[in-house]
């Protein structure tokens, strides 16, 4: 069968399987011939979503060389009225990459502001700097959607040359949040110290656009210092996003940042959040040393079972916390996964890796309070727990089944033989 021949098909057959087969059949010729170019851009408006996925991987694929036509036959998609072809014809043009913009310039003037808009937006993901004085000339434009897609490419596009431009579209109050996200986006000491000064304004939204702009832009711990100085006097809502945003400067700059002991409770609510890059600040903000009212924040993040945090908090738990807090933690820890009937699995897998590096008391308190849930769990968790104390601390296994081979109890004797023999453990005396 001919190119010509799998054009036909794929555009013309009632059969949506022959439609598919002859896609993809087009696409391993991986010709980049303009007729296979302008099918593969006709398909992606097919009634099948088959076809239309295989054009779109199609013309994505085609390579380098054949961006530009490519580009040009998908652009006119954008226009559709059906939003599923827009939307597709926008992935594509995205995924093409800087040939999009040249594509697209014509529709900047489209009569149709959401062509308009929908052209901008695409431009902006382009990373085609070459666009930044096509995309400016829409910071005018009549429509409010267009205006702000305009400053929102800006910022993508790393337009630096134009923070003044940007800067200036802050009193148009439609635009503002995307003036204050770009600001973030173009970087640079002056657009620091703009954002810096918004922590000025009444408005708490501004005040958190801000920081979350300084959470993008910001390379000077200084920053993070300046914004630590506004954690006291700040609402509850602003407290949350400034913590956020001053530990993910030190992270990203690795450089430490402690919390005043008076502003630990904020760090506490941080890690009970829903949203989990401020969780994170949280457990960063408590540092390398926790205390006994932090514990039932820290609770809480153990049992959403994120396996990052949960070795953090063991780890900081285990090396660097008070055996009150050790003792307070585990004891806590193990009676809520008793109540709620869970496994002792994860924490104990995570335990066996970490106790061996620990040094000091509370090693041997975190072993004394699994050996204390032995008695009250099922038997495939009393299993677990052999296991583990087996892997940490042989001794430690050998007591408590000692204890309870004499415990004159018929049902815990028979379970403490089995164990013993089954891992072969003959420092005990069966009976």
């Amino acid at each position: 069968m001919s190119v010509q021949d799998r054009i036909s098909s794929m555009l013309d057959s009632t059969d949506a399987a022959v439609r598919r087969r002859a896609a993809e059949e087009l696409m391993e010729l991986s010709s980049a011939e303009n007729d296979v170019i302008t099918a593969f851009a006709k398909g992606l408006t097919d009634a099948d979503k088959g076809v239309r996925d295989i054009c779109a991987l199609a013309l994505v694929r085609l390579g380098s060389d054949s961006t530009a036509i490519s580009a040009k036959a998908v652009a006119p998609l954008i226009t559709f009225e059906d939003i599923e072809v827009r939307n597709l014809a926008g992935d594509v043009l995205i995924k093409l990459g800087a040939s999009a913009a040249d594509a697209l310039y014509p529709y900047l003037s489209d009569p149709k502001e959401d062509n308009r808009k929908f052209a901008c937006d695409i431009i902006g993901l382009s990373n085609n700097p070459a666009a930044i004085p096509h995309v400016r000339k829409l910071l005018t434009d009549e429509d409010d959607n267009v205006r702000c897609a305009a400053v929102e490419s800006l910022g993508f596009l790393k337009a630096t040359d134009l923070l003044g431009d940007v800067v200036g579209m802050y009193d148009d109050e439609i635009v503002r949040p995307y003036v204050i996200a770009a600001i973030g986006n173009l970087g640079g000491k002056q657009a620091q110290e703009f954002l810096l000064k918004l922590m000025e304004e009444p408005d708490e939204f501004v005040q958190i656009s801000a920081i979350d702009a300084l959470a993008v832009c910001t390379d000077e711990i200084g920053v993070a210092h300046k914004l630590l100085a506004l954690l006291p006097t700040s609402s509850a809502d602003v407290q949350l996003v400034l913590l956020r945003t001053i530990y993910s400067i030190a992270f990203r700059l690795q450089i430490a940042i402690e919390l005043p002991k008076d502003l630990r409770e904020i760090a506490r609510l941080a890690l009970m959040d829903d949203e989990p890059d401020t969780r994170i600040a949280g457990l960063l903000a408590l540092g390398q040393s926790y205390e006994e009212e932090d514990i039932p924040a820290l609770l809480h993040e153990i049992t959403l079972n994120n396996a990052e945090t949960q070795q953090h908090i063991l780890s900081v738990i285990l090396s660097h916390s008070t055996p009150a807090v050790a003792r307070e933690f585990f004891d806590r820890i193990f009676a809520a996964q008793f109540e709620a009937n869970s496994p002792m699995t994860e924490i104990l897998g995570f335990l066996t890796a970490i106790l061996p590096h620990v040094e000091g008391e509370n090693a041997a308190i975190a072993i004394q309070a699994v050996m204390r849930q032995y008695a009250a769990v099922i038997q495939d968790h009393r299993r677990e727990i052999i296991e583990f104390l087996l892997a940490v601390s042989r001794d430690a296994a050998i007591h408590l089944l000692s204890d309870e081979i004499t415990s004159g109890q018929q049902h815990r004797v028979e379970d403490a033989a089995q164990f013993a023999q089954f891992y072969n453990i003959r420092e005990i005396v069966l009976p």
